[in-house]
């Protein structure tokens, strides 16, 4: 089901008996539970309105069915339940005048649950905005509050922060506090103020190392670990992005050689934020360099897990072979 559609159902205050709700964006599901909620006169908790969870689920039928002091209707909200529950008796509240909505954030639609809830329920995916929808709504929200932002440094904002709209919200109370009206958002003003994404971190690790400011990168490294991010994952990226380029390469010299020509960022499904960041620095390794640096991965990877080799310093003896 669109969102249009579900606008419609409470607009005309025609819910149905069931809704699924799932997916990455959290604070447009939130929103629409309170839309639904609005659309009671008067809601109380235990009589007309409950919340169950996978401890007491099994009184979802119970509730539904019976009669309250505000009469038949009520509204049900059933949250981190894993679809682990008897899904078929949803069939039974056809009948009845409640309106139940489930919810679940992260889903697996591989899984026979989620396959007959889909039958049962109308099903709303709230999926994180596109990198270029979400820079759209940063500039929406901050034209609002009378600052002026660009495409690209809402772009920038975007894929240095997140394109969650929750996450958003508190770098938007950010900058509003420190900026006045008819001022200019810039990306320096969101390196100083924002909470940038841990991949965007250790991407500042990497352009240091790129631009053979090793001390700088290092620290960057260093600063990472202090804030307790585990060196599995700083290193897993940093060999990602070794990997990615890698394939820049092959895929490029691939097409040159068949006189054609391709998306690399498509064909190959990496973020375009991302290709436009590996883009600007693929000439400056080999093919040969590069496989010489994912074998020194391998063999650090192997090393670092059976002991015979410190993490921390196993991968700056990588970044200084970079």
């Amino acid at each position: 089901m669109s969102l249009k559609l579900l606008d419609e159902d409470i607009k005309n205050n025609k819910l149905q008996h069931v809704y699924f709700f799932f997916g990455d964006d959290l604070f447009e599901l939130e929103r629409y539970v309170e839309k639904i909620k609005k659309t009671y006169n008067n809601l109380e908790l235990g009589v007309n309105f409950f919340q169950l969870d996978k401890s007491n689920i099994d009184s979802l039928l119970d509730i539904c069915t019976s009669v309250s002091f505000f009469g038949e209707e009520k509204l049900v909200i059933v949250k981190d339940t894993k679809l682990k529950f008897n899904i078929e008796q949803l069939s039974e509240l056809k009948n009845t005048k409640s309106t139940v909505v489930i919810i679940e954030p992260e889903v697996d639609k591989r899984t026979s649950e989620y396959k007959k809830i889909t039958k049962l329920a109308t099903c709303v995916e709230f999926s994180e905005l596109k990198i270029k929808d979400a820079a759209v709504y940063v500039r929406k929200v901050l034209n609002g509050y009378k600052i002026q932002v660009s495409e690209e440094v809402a772009l920038y904002m975007v894929e240095v922060c997140t394109p969650n709209k929750q996450l958003l919200i508190n770098e938007f109370r950010k900058i509003v506090a420190y900026l006045k009206e008819g001022d200019t958002l810039t990306k320096d003003i969101i390196d100083k103020i924002c909470v940038r994404t841990l991949d965007a971190k250790i991407f500042d690790v990497i352009d240091n190392i790129i631009a053979k400011k090793k001390d700088v990168a290092f620290k960057e490294l260093d600063d990472l670990i202090q804030a307790k991010t585990y060196i599995g994952v700083i290193s897993s990226v940093i060999y990602k992005q070794l990997k990615q380029l890698y394939q820049i390469k092959l895929l490029e010299e691939k097409s040159r050689a068949e006189n054609r020509k391709v998306d690399i960022a498509q064909t190959l499904g990496i973020n375009p934020f991302v290709y436009s960041k590996l883009a600007k620095i693929k000439d400056m390794y080999s093919v040969g360099k590069l496989e010489e640096l994912l074998l020194e991965f391998a063999q650090y990877d192997l090393n670092s897990k059976i002991g015979l080799d410190d993490a921390v310093l196993g991968l700056k003896r990588i970044i200084a072979l970079m």
